[in-house]
């Protein structure tokens, strides 16, 4: 993929989509470099809270503000991924919407109780966007940031200092909730026990407004978006092992910007493998390799104990959709994650991608594949991991595997019992 860009330069586009990513995002950079000129303050609405992870525990953190004129009615759209799958938002429609965001970094250390880290606090906790001042130490980057985790964020800047323009409209329920003395974990299950998304759960646990009061800290944001989905799993977890299990195999399936979801659940207690196969030219992956890299990760009834550092926080967001799913059915499933990341991905975007496209697998609209055997399943899951979907749904053709190629690798596959014959 890098030669190519190297090739096309975003002018012939040699990569087939309609518009070059790279160059969106070059586009909405210089257009926030004219918007903000030389200015050494900002006024605007703040969306949410980031914390740093680089020189732990002293970090920078500070709220992320958005430029409201060119947002315009966006703004309550910046923090809510799910939106963005289900308006069918592409690459370059989701770079430029966050590129409007301004991250503000204040040097802190994660257990201060400073005024700005209190009011940091309370625009997490905010139902709504928070009206901010901020007075610029330096010249803003107005390079964008892109991650495997965090959603893209805009321009960045050191801050001397920070004032809340407006009172912070925070639910008597989550006031209730961070005002206890109670652990991290049991407040974020709380949280989400309201209806709150795991987007607003991370960024509240982020902020250090969770734990008991003695405990609390900040939480660098990409370890919070991983600790967030685990946390909530393992919640859910707890209740469907209760359950009965399904009676039969279905499959589910969805794709987005060239991500390919395939979910096999099965009849036996809850176990979960999941796989992510990066075909060349796909972010991470090598254009030249002659064929696509597959990496697994796997944890059976009892759960798991290490990271899985195989996949990282995929494996973790996959996890809390699956479980999500399992929970509304009132059932339990062994489970298999089959993910093929193909070169249209050519951006990291963020883990959001993963958790919203199998979230939108087992959406009431996608009714899924039934089977009566394992077999009949993989079959059918073999012909769809070889077929080549249509640029409609975001997949070009290329080098192919199958069943045969994931087997070997396979925990669960190579596992014979009396249901499967």
């Amino acid at each position: 993929m890098q030669r190519l860009c190297i090739t096309c330069k975003g002018s012939r586009l040699l990569c087939g989509r309609n518009t070059c990513p790279l160059l969106a995002a070059l586009k909405q950079k210089t257009r926030f470099a004219e918007v903000c000129g030389d200015k050494k303050d900002f006024f605007g609405p703040s969306t949410s809270v980031f914390v740093g992870r680089i020189g732990y525990p002293r970090v920078n953190a500070g709220p992320m503000a958005v430029l409201e004129s060119e947002s315009g009615a966006n703004i309550e759209k910046l923090e809510q991924p799910g939106e963005w799958l289900a308006q069918g938002l592409g690459m370059a429609e989701i770079i430029e919407l966050r590129s409007t965001t301004l991250r503000s970094k204040h040097r802190e250390h994660v257990k201060s109780r400073s005024k700005f880290v209190s009011d940091m606090t309370e625009i997490a906790l905010a139902q709504q966007p928070v009206d901010v001042e901020l007075k610029f130490k330096n010249k803003p980057s107005f390079k964008l940031t892109f991650s495997d985790v965090l959603r893209p964020t805009g321009a960045s800047v050191n801050v001397e200092a920070m004032r809340v323009t407006e009172n912070p409209k925070i639910p008597k329920k989550v006031d209730r909730i961070v005002s206890d003395d109670i652990k991290a974990v049991e407040a974020a299950q709380e949280l989400y026990n309201l209806g709150m998304d795991v987007y607003k759960v991370s960024t509240i646990l982020s902020s250090g407004a969770l734990g008991s009061h003695s405990a609390q800290k900040m939480v660098p944001t990409r370890w919070s978006i991983t600790a967030i989905d685990d946390i909530i799993f393992k919640k859910l977890a707890a209740q469907f092992k209760e359950y009965p299990t399904i009676d039969t195999y279905y499959v589910y399936e969805s794709s987005y910007m060239g991500n390919h979801f395939l979910i096999l659940l099965m009849p036996s207690l809850f176990e979960y493998e999941n796989f992510e196969v990066w075909f060349p030219g796909s972010i991470w992956s090598d254009a030249l390799s002659p064929r696509p890299a597959i990496i697994e990760e796997y944890e059976g009834f009892k759960g798991r104990k290490n990271y899985a550092a195989n996949e990282g926080g995929g494996y973790y967001a996959a996890r809390l959709a699956v479980a999500e799913a399992l929970h509304r059915m009132r059932r339990q499933a062994g489970v298999m994650v089959f993910r093929q990341i193909y070169p249209e991905y050519s951006i990291p975007l963020g883990v959001w991608v993963v958790r919203e496209t199998v979230r939108a697998a087992f959406r009431n609209r996608n009714r899924p594949e039934k089977f009566d055997t394992k077999s009949e399943a993989l079959k059918y899951i073999d012909s769809r991991l070889r077929l080549r979907l249509g640029a409609k749904e975001g997949i070009s053709s290329g080098i192919g595997i199958g069943i045969k190629d994931i087997e070997p690798l396979s925990r669960i596959l190579r596992q014979k019992r009396i249901t499967d014959f």
